[in-house]
């Protein structure tokens, strides 16, 4: 009787331990297989300039500078009107807001391979080369007078649900290997 016993614990005892190490496996692929949530606040600051965060969030009211504050875990570097200049670690974000503090335009300044590479994952995730036109920037660096120069400006457009994304893309001889970034969110 007891053998019986020990052996129906032992038999439960190992199912449950396998049903256990099998639900570990199916749990970890099912994890692994959906899109991961970034938890610490330099994975949200990376995420957040991935396309398919600002295309669905620029504009949107739950997008605000408190928040973007509080979960990336930054302060203005520089605040002008309402833009904020944020210090990403990889880049400086501006980010306007309207009155009620909901981002409504994003800019970026990047280099080289690092712009070359957020405008192929945006194309990727759908952006469609629109428009290609002339600008003149006005930059100025603390001096008498300011640098004046021409840009070229090429447009990729997003619909979304909610509107047309615009990305603008500035380049210029001037400042080579430079790209000036644009995002914002059209009604039209």
């Amino acid at each position: 009787m007891k053998c019986k016993m020990v052996t129906r614990v032992f038999k439960n005892f190992f199912l449950t331990a396998l049903f256990a190490v099998i639900s570990q496996f199916s749990s970890a692929q099912s994890i692994n297989n959906a899109d991961t949530v970034p938890d610490s606040a330099k994975e949200k600051r990376a995420a957040l300039l991935t396309p398919k965060y600002y295309t669905n969030w620029i504009g949107a009211s739950f997008f605000t500078i408190p928040t973007i504050e509080k979960d990336c875990d930054v302060r203005p570097v520089r605040i002008i009107g309402l833009t904020f200049f944020y210090d990403f670690g990889s880049c400086f974000v501006g980010m306007k807001s309207n009155t009620t503090g909901v981002i409504v335009q994003i800019t970026l300044r990047l280099y080289g391979d690092s712009a070359t590479e957020f405008l192929k994952k945006a194309r990727d995730y759908g952006y469609s080369y629109s428009s290609k036109g002339n600008n003149v920037t006005v930059r100025g660096n603390k001096k008498i007078i300011s640098d004046v120069y021409e840009t070229t400006v090429g447009t990729y457009r997003k619909v979304t649900k909610n509107g047309t994304v615009i990305l603008e893309v500035s380049t210029s001889e001037e400042f080579a290997g430079e790209y000036e970034i644009s995002l914002y969110r059209s009604l039209k």
